[in-house]
């Protein structure tokens, strides 16, 4: 827990978290003062929970590391995707999207947790769709495309990562 490295740290921790808090608020009246100390640490708990449970580092293969360039493009085009279709549904036009269930077939090695971690925020950074659930027993993965019933290339790329 973060009481272990400190009292000191923690301290700090804790009042990072509340002024976030205030910030997030806009005011520092009573009420928010009494409502950021209890979100600060509720947010401190949890944060210790987390890190005395995800110890291991990231084995991120550098290769995956150049699908990044990929993603401004894939945001800018789904956007326009989105955009079109606000304007067909404001035109009383119907917009499709899907729930997509698709292979996830990454092998159960070292890099498995950081293979998991980069495709969701490849396929979550991404505006048409996120991630909805991963069965890692079954090794599939369930998406929500919000137009269209497929998953767009860069989708399907970081899915299908090595």
């Amino acid at each position: 827990m973060f009481f272990k490295d400190g009292i000191v740290f923690a301290l700090c921790a804790w009042l990072l978290f509340l002024g976030l808090y205030l910030l997030m608020a806009g005011k520092t009246d009573g009420s928010e003062l009494a409502a950021g100390a209890f979100a600060a640490t509720v947010t401190l708990f949890l944060v210790s929970m987390l890190r005395e449970r995800f110890k291991k580092p990231l084995r991120i293969k550098p290769r995956w590391l150049w699908l990044l360039w990929r993603v401004p493009v894939a945001m800018l085009t789904e956007t326009w995707q989105l955009l079109v279709a606000l304007c067909r549904a404001l035109a009383g036009k119907p917009v499709e999207g899907e729930l997509i269930e698709y292979p996830f077939p990454g092998p159960d090695d070292r890099h498995e947790s950081a293979r998991r971690a980069v495709m969701t925020f490849g396929v979550c950074i991404t505006p048409n769709s996120y991630l909805v659930y991963v069965d890692r027993e079954q090794k599939r993965v369930l998406i929500r495309q919000l137009v269209g019933k497929e998953l767009s290339k860069i989708d399907r790329l970081f899915v299908e990562l090595p």
